[in-house]
């Protein structure tokens, strides 16, 4: 009897232990369950931020004020000095005046084509077209000290050095050293005077040009590129 009572209490030990053993072995689990690290959250990818698309300056016009050189007007408006040339039609050797109109290009060193019909003149011939000289006015003929012609630049920039001018009486002016710009134009007047990019004088003290007189405007090979006549009766 006493020995089956001791084998009771050392199979109940025997449980008890067992049990115990069993309990720390899920509490372990359990305990490293709950500090098992959290796997990395994942690492968003870049996106790439888009790129505004810069709005293109577009062409303008300056004038050519005193103690303006193209080097400064370049530097000035932020564009090459290669660009300016080639948008006006100039060299680097070209001389710029004040008042000249020119154009400012900054992303596109061609000016923007601008139809114009043309105007016509009571003085000019077609041949004007061709070169882009027309003359404008003839002012106060007959009249020595008032007297003037307008020439006036509608083509491409051009040299009038060693040009001429005519009447029917043989009477001759000769253009000096002188460029004319696009849109630009020149006064001969009859008088004495200085000579200046806008201003040209013959220096003659009689007048030139009568009512119903032709003229005629040639390049330096003696061609005739303008033919006109003074308005008014002769």
């Amino acid at each position: 009897m006493r020995n089956a009572r001791i084998s009771r209490n050392w199979l109940w030990g025997v449980g008890l232990n067992a049990l115990a053993a069993f309990s720390a072995l899920i509490l372990a689990m359990w305990t490293l369950e709950r500090i098992r690290p959290l796997p990395p959250l994942p690492t968003p990818l870049p996106t790439s931020t888009p790129v505004p698309t810069p709005t293109p300056r577009q062409p303008f016009t300056y004038t050519v004020q005193p103690g303006d050189t193209l080097l400064s007007i370049a530097a000035r408006f932020q564009v090459s000095l290669d660009a300016l040339l080639q948008a006006n039609g100039l060299s680097a050797e070209s001389i710029i005046y004040p008042g000249q109109v020119l154009w400012i290009s900054p992303d596109n060193p061609t000016p923007p084509f601008i139809p114009q019909s043309p105007t016509a003149s009571p003085w000019s011939s077609p041949a004007f077209e061709k070169i882009g000289l027309r003359i404008r006015e003839v002012k106060s003929p007959g009249d020595p000290a008032a007297e003037a012609l307008v020439l006036v630049n509608e083509g491409a920039t051009i040299s009038l050095a060693g040009w001429r001018i005519r009447d029917e009486e043989g009477n001759q002016f000769t253009f000096p050293a002188l460029t004319l710009w696009t849109g630009s134009s020149v006064t001969v007047h009859t008088r004495e005077g200085r000579n200046s990019a806008t201003d040209l004088y013959w220096g003659r003290r009689e007048a030139v040009w009568r009512p119903g007189e032709r003229g005629v405007l040639e390049d330096p090979e003696g061609k005739p590129v303008l033919e006109f006549s003074i308005p008014g009766l002769p």
